[in-house]
């Protein structure tokens, strides 16, 4: 009986090695590159957590396409590059937020309400500023293109 459980030991010390070393293997990436594998799970994990994210890609998919028809130049590519950015990346902090309100063990305190209000109203301040930003940007095209 001992042997045996000698045995069951040194293969449980085995199995634990070969799961470490498979761990380590992964730490040695670069950590730029690591980063960038995590940074790329939490952009899927936003994306696919709430249908925000395809009302937005629908709102951009509609931007991009009047830009293109409207033949802007690359100033205006920048602001409309940067209003849509702006409204992806409030979206995703405001996912992250959400996500952590999940974890908590009272997700219906006062305190973390006010904290998902205040996220859900970030998105909408970069909505409207960025829908200003764009409307600037389309309306100066406009005039350009009927005068």
């Amino acid at each position: 009986m001992g042997q045996q459980e000698n045995d069951t030991a040194m293969s449980q010390q085995t199995q634990t090695r070969s799961v470490d070393e498979s761990h380590a293997q992964h730490r040695r990436r670069p950590a730029w590159r690591e980063r960038l594998v995590i940074a790329e799970r939490g952009l899927v994990r936003g994306v696919r957590s709430d249908s925000a994210f395809f009302v937005h890609f629908f709102g951009i998919a509609i931007v991009i396409a009047a830009a293109l028809v409207l033949g802007i130049g690359w100033m205006q590519w920048v602001a409309i590059a940067g209003c849509l950015t702006l409204v992806l990346t409030a979206e995703m902090f405001n996912q992250a937020l959400k996500t952590l309100a999940k974890s908590l063990d009272d997700p219906a305190s006062l305190e973390i309400q006010r904290a998902l209000a205040i996220g859900t109203a970030a998105v909408l301040v970069a909505c409207v500023g960025s829908s200003i930003v764009l409307t600037l940007v389309f309306w100066q095209r406009l005039a350009v293109l009927f005068d």
